[in-house]
């Protein structure tokens, strides 16, 4: 049906397509080296090419985007991710407005702490070195609005939700960092217990084989884990959402409902391996049938409704946003890498002020409850606080400006500033140097065993990777 969409709108074409590529390179170096396993020197590329066609009826749009990541410290690794951008056809028919194809659907007026942008996955592998651009990952999705005067009604359905984009193993900003896998298999084969006699040497071994494994093999592990036990993709297991918005004097408000699948899963560590890491012993013989028959990660990936409101407007000169959401059974971290669900709610606000085009001031802030908690997190608590706050200072020819962004966990206390200089050589060309400083009460965890039993914030975990960066913009 597509296919037939976009050749129908290129016939009925009625002007040129509009064309445009964006190249932007940026490397990153770490200047302070706090382990002997972590990447020194990293460099992004990221490529969008998009192209658009408006036409009688509609238009028509394609986007390919693309990422080089290349990453230096014990070896050197260099990958590439080529995915289809937002891509697909829109037309109106009398007060109907349809949109079909991989795209992009945001809910929320909030930036940095959002609370009901639910629809598409994050691209999180560059960390805070990612660009704005590449966060939201399009994914195949039909939407259909239906406008009145002050009123518009929108019905939405993905039939191939995806989970976020999360490199779970060797990584400076995953989970297991480089060195930890290998480093933890060696110490266990030191480990006493009843089985050491049968294993010690098979762990030995295995951990030199890991630790000469090839870093894609390593990758490969990693997107394995982050899709374990996925259901299959049918077009039955999809997410549906409809949204009401309202337009009123002043004021902009909207009410949601979706039910969607987790873009985490729910996972379970085997109990007998959990008893073994914790004890640090390797379990009794009679124990070892337990580790071959139950899977060592257990993982599902349930559903969940969502309620939610936003709304936004602006007193003088002082602009106002504000989220809020319900979820029936959201998924939350535990330590020992497992998840469980639970009832929750989030609110969030955000300020606004702007002097002309040259200084821009945004203040954010969300706070999150969880209803019925486990007894143990990692990553969220209870109640937690998120701040965040944008600064944008221009020369009045807009050719150099400051860009600073900030996000502090008061639940936490830990926090993360990303400080940046752009100067605009031409109307092509922007040049950018900065900085990405993380800072928490604590070390993030040094061994895939500190890892496991981590009850902290996400920011202290990517603390060692403060950085300095230098980036070209060109867009043609």
């Amino acid at each position: 049906m597509l296919a037939w969409i976009l050749a129908t709108q290129a016939v009925l074409a009625d002007r040129p397509p509009e064309v445009g590529l964006t190249v932007q390179p940026l490397l990153a170096v770490d200047l302070q080296h706090e382990t002997d396993n972590e990447d020194t020197i990293e460099s992004w590329t990221w490529i969008h090419a998009r192209a658009k066609h408006r036409t009688a009826q509609g238009e028509w749009f394609f986007g390919a985007h693309a990422a080089h990541n290349v990453r230096h410290g014990v070896d050197t690794e260099s990958i590439w991710h080529v995915d289809l951008g937002e891509t697909g056809a829109a037309g109106t028919v009398g007060a109907v407005h349809g949109r079909i194809g991989n795209l992009i659907e945001r809910w929320g007026k909030l930036d940095l702490t959002p609370v009901v942008d639910v629809l598409n996955p994050r691209d999180l592998r560059a960390g805070p070195l990612g660009t704005v651009e590449a966060l939201r990952v399009p994914i195949p999705m039909a939407t259909l609005q239906a406008r009145g005067r002050a009123m518009r009604l929108e019905v939405t359905y993905a039939p191939f939700p995806q989970p976020d984009k999360i490199q779970t193993i060797g990584s400076d900003y995953s989970a297991i960092r480089p060195g930890m896998l290998d480093g933890a298999i060696a110490e266990v084969a030191t480990w006493e217990g009843e089985s050491a006699a049968l294993l010690t040497n098979q762990l030995a071994q295995l951990g030199s084989l890991v630790a000469a494994t090839a870093p894609s093999t390593v990758r490969t592990l990693s997107d394995g884990l982050a899709n374990l036990e996925r259901p299959e993709e049918t077009g039955l297991n999809g997410n549906a959402g409809v949204r009401m918005e309202l337009e009123g004097r002043g004021v902009d408000a909207a009410v949601m409902a979706a039910n969607l699948r987790s873009a985490m899963p729910e996972s379970t560590l085997s109990p007998t391996l959990q008893s073994a890491i914790a004890s640090q012993q390797l379990p009794a013989l009679a124990q070892l049938d337990g580790l071959l028959v139950d899977a060592p990660l257990a993982a599902s990936w349930p559903r969940t409704w969502l309620v939610g409101a936003e709304a936004s407007t602006v007193l003088g000169p002082i602009g106002f946003r504000g989220e809020t959401a319900w979820w029936s059974n959201r998924v939350v971290q535990q330590p020992w890498f497992s998840s469980s669900t639970t009832p929750a709610t989030a609110a969030g606000i955000g300020l606004d002020w702007a002097h002309g085009t040259t200084v821009l001031v945004s203040a954010e802030a969300r706070w999150t409850r969880l209803l019925d908690p486990p007894e143990a997190l990692a990553l969220i608590g209870e109640d937690t606080v998120d701040l965040g706050a944008t600064l944008r200072v221009a020369d009045p020819t807009e050719a150099v400006s400051l860009l600073a962004a900030a996000m502090w966990s008061a639940t936490f206390d830990e926090w993360l500033a990303r400080p940046e200089i752009q100067w605009r050589v031409s109307d092509p060309i922007q040049l950018s140097l900065g900085a990405i400083l993380i800072g928490g009460p604590q070390p993030p965890p040094s061994t895939l065993f500190d890892s496991l039993r981590y009850t902290g914030g996400p920011l202290t975990l990517a603390s060692e990777n403060d950085a300095v960066f230098a980036s070209i913009r060109w867009i043609h």
